[in-house]
């Protein structure tokens, strides 16, 4: 299922973006990210390409969503 960033922007530290640019020279451009939660994970993709083509480069990162949300 396909989440609004917004609604996780919060809870991710901005250091991720700026890290996951620099190694792959990837340009994070917040309005083309695409989140997504499933199987109790939430995988932010770099863009739509990205989540469709599920390309493990363009995988921002890929968190717990219990970690995440700090749910116990």
């Amino acid at each position: 299922m396909i989440i609004p960033f917004g609604e996780i922007r919060s809870l991710i530290p901005p250091y991720i973006f700026n890290e996951f640019g620099q190694l792959t020279g990837h340009f994070v451009r917040h309005d083309e990210i695409i989140c997504e939660s499933g199987d109790g994970r939430i995988r932010i993709w770099l863009n739509q390409d990205a989540f469709n083509e599920r390309d493990p480069e363009r995988l921002i990162c890929d968190y717990a969503e219990r970690d995440l949300r700090g749910e116990m």
